[in-house]
């Protein structure tokens, strides 16, 4: 398991008896996040102490790893992928610079070490595929394809 990036998912929760809507995360909190409805959520990746994606990023969670996967897909095959979020106006960057890759998503960018952010980002979209009741196996077929693809291309990813 990755340690240098940290994936988290998150669904957002609106309390019935009308306290403020907040996000709750499916790692820490996995027994109230299987009781929510509904896909509205985040996805937080951090890595060292660098907040890669902040979770004001709020859209449709499997869209969210929908894209990170297409993101890896594509950086995977060209050095070089950017992908939009299912439904809000921001955008996910991989670019290669040598052994280090620059991400961008929505307005924060930061440059990280692409073997590194590619084992995070699939270690998190199997931890959320493998959660959710409604994951369809052909995410969690596709995440083993690019494992597959993402060891041919080591070192550097």
């Amino acid at each position: 398991m990755n340690t240098a990036l940290v994936a988290e998912s998150f669904l957002r929760h609106e309390p019935a008896d009308g306290t403020k809507a907040h996000l709750v995360s499916i790692q820490r909190d996995p027994g109230l996040a299987a009781t929510l409805e509904g896909t509205l959520g985040a996805v937080q990746l951090r890595y060292h102490s660098l907040q890669l994606i902040p979770v004001d990023l709020v859209d449709d969670l499997p869209g969210i790893w929908n894209a990170l996967l297409d993101a890896v897909e594509g950086f995977l095959a060209d050095g070089r992928a950017e992908v939009a979020y299912p439904s809000i106006e921001a955008q996910i960057l991989l670019e290669r610079s040598g052994n280090l890759t620059k991400f961008t998503a929505g307005k924060v960018r930061h440059i990280v070490d692409a073997s590194e952010l590619v084992d995070g980002i699939l270690d998190g979209a199997e931890a959320y595929f493998g959660f959710a009741p409604h994951a369809a196996q052909t995410a969690l077929d596709r995440i083993g394809k690019l494992r597959t693809v993402a060891a041919a291309a080591a070192p550097g990813t």
